[in-house]
């Protein structure tokens, strides 16, 4: 049976600018050699990502019937995403995000009113076939749905029977990192985060301690460490990996692109560690190109490295 993917997160426009020529100071005006306008969110860059590794995901989220939305609306299809389930409204603002990318790191200025609002009444399960796994993004900037993941959880498993579950938890834009993040992690069977995410989540001092305490509470565990690879404990097995490789352009949507990576071994049955490696790929490539989703050509790329990582042997 075919395997189908939903994640249920943020949905935005990112605006990419990068090779900035000049600090950034109030008043100044300052030049880029490079823009890009691409697919954003973190539920956006997962569901075009993992459709184009060729497990079809559909993503439920909030955007408006505007300009970005439009646009949002035909490239997730051209990347063969569904959006079925996509609510629009009218006389909204789609969310936006401004990305000012560095070599050693990025600064970005969102505005996502439509996702904060983003609420359990907007979803819409009916009419999904196939429905193996469901992935959440950005659980603290989906402010509205913060005290609902558990009914979801549930009103999922009731629906479809026998699925997984990942989350993504993404940046604290409030800088609260609640606690309450660990009522629901018992009913995720995924959890990816990054370094920083770690650590102010679980209020340790290193990585090592944070993976732990995460372990203790998900069978499955996965700290990404930008070009440091990652660390994973999956099943009481610990796993680390330099990252590959790769010609830095922009980090935006890299952790995402590893997201999608893992879930495509993890569907397909292929293992844990290269599951981890087809991860490994998805973020390496992704920093070689402009944008979260990026361009076909990456995923000519990535899909030839997929191959060689699962062929037998």
């Amino acid at each position: 049976m075919k395997k189908n993917c939903l994640v249920i997160g943020d949905l935005n426009v990112d605006l990419i600018v990068a090779d900035i020529n000049g600090p950034l100071e109030k008043g100044s005006e300052v030049t880029a050699k490079n823009h890009f306008l691409d697919i954003g969110g973190s539920g956006g860059v997962f569901a075009a990502v993992l459709s184009e590794l060729g497990i079809k995901t559909y993503i439920i989220s909030k955007i408006s019937n505007d300009f970005f939305g439009n646009y949002l609306m035909e490239r997730l299809k051209n990347h063969g995403a569904g959006t079925d389930k996509i609510l629009v409204e009218d006389g909204k603002d789609t969310g936006f995000t401004l990305s000012l990318t560095y070599p050693e790191d990025k600064i970005q200025i969102s505005s996502v009113e439509m996702v904060k609002k983003f609420n359990y009444g907007d979803i819409v399960f009916e009419g999904l076939e196939n429905i193996k796994h469901v992935h959440f993004t950005s659980y603290y900037m989906m402010e509205s749905l913060q005290d609902d993941y558990i009914k979801i959880i549930c009103s999922i498993k009731k629906k479809y029977g026998d699925v997984t579950f990942s989350m993504d938890t993404n940046d604290d834009p409030s800088g609260r990192w609640a606690h309450k993040i660990y009522n629901i992690l018992p009913h995720i069977d995924i959890f990816m985060i990054n370094k920083k995410e770690a650590l102010m989540i679980t209020k340790k001092d290193n990585i090592t301690d944070a993976l732990e305490e995460l372990g203790k509470v998900v069978k499955t565990v996965i700290i990404k460490l930008g070009i440091k690879g990652y660390i994973a404990k999956i099943s009481g097995r610990i796993y680390r990996r330099h990252s590959l490789s790769a010609v830095f352009k922009d980090s935006t949507g890299a952790g995402d692109n590893f997201d999608a990576g893992f879930i495509y071994g993890f569907l397909n049955n292929i293992g844990a560690r290269k599951s981890l490696r087809i991860g490994n790929i998805c973020g390496s490539k992704s920093v070689g190109y402009l944008g979260g989703a990026g361009t076909k050509e990456k995923y000519l790329k990535i899909n030839r490295m997929i191959s060689e990582t699962i062929k037998p042997g």
